[in-house]
């Protein structure tokens, strides 16, 4: 009986041309080989810190068993050497939640039609977009500009730190301890700041 439901699913249908037979059994086998493969191939473990772990969609509240790559970005990196204080993330989660709310958070594809999230109320939503613009000010008041760009491009942008620490280093080692010295001293200064 279940070689008949899978001839059943694999024959052609009475609706279906031979252009979408062929695609759905395309589909059909594509899906069955995702199935089998990991989700990150074998090569790109090798150059990456992966672990496994589960998140929350906050719409929905739905899990989904998620692999992150910690070694991704420099903040990341550190964070997961233990190389941040707890007031340190804490202040670099703070902007990026401010980030967020201000619309400026970095995006990794184009909107394609507007989205409008929130509660439905659209007064909030703008009011919250303007406190956060207005605590962004703020605490980009704290530290020089030139902190800040750098501050800005590892934590926000996801840049290199050697390319990132590049303007206060000659070599990319020193570059890369100058981000990770200025991305330390202006998250220290936001917390102590912000009281975090």
């Amino acid at each position: 009986m279940g070689k008949a439901k899978a001839r059943d699913r694999n024959a052609k249908r009475r609706d279906e041309s031979d252009v979408q037979f062929r695609s759905r059994l395309a589909r059909q086998r594509q899906n069955e080989r995702d199935r089998n493969e990991p989700i990150v191939p074998k090569e790109a473990q090798a150059h990456g810190d992966y672990h496994t772990a589960f998140v929350t969609h906050a719409e929905t509240n739905t899990k989904a068993h998620v692999v992150m790559n910690r070694g991704g970005c420099p903040v990341s990196r550190w964070k997961a050497a233990g190389r941040l204080s707890d007031t340190q993330v804490g202040a670099i989660d703070l902007c990026h939640h401010l980030w967020a709310l201000a619309g400026l958070k970095t995006k990794m594809t184009a909107n394609y039609g507007e989205r409008i999230p929130g509660c439905g109320n659209s007064e909030r939503f703008a009011i919250n977009e303007i406190e956060a613009r207005d605590d962004l000010h703020r605490i980009k008041g704290y530290v020089p500009a030139k902190y800040w760009d750098i501050y800005e491009n590892v934590v926000r942008f996801d840049e290199p730190a050697g390319v990132a620490g590049s303007t206060l280093a000659r070599n990319t080692r020193s570059g890369m301890d100058a981000a990770f010295v200025v991305v330390c001293f202006v998250a220290d200064v936001i917390a102590m700041k912000e009281g975090l």
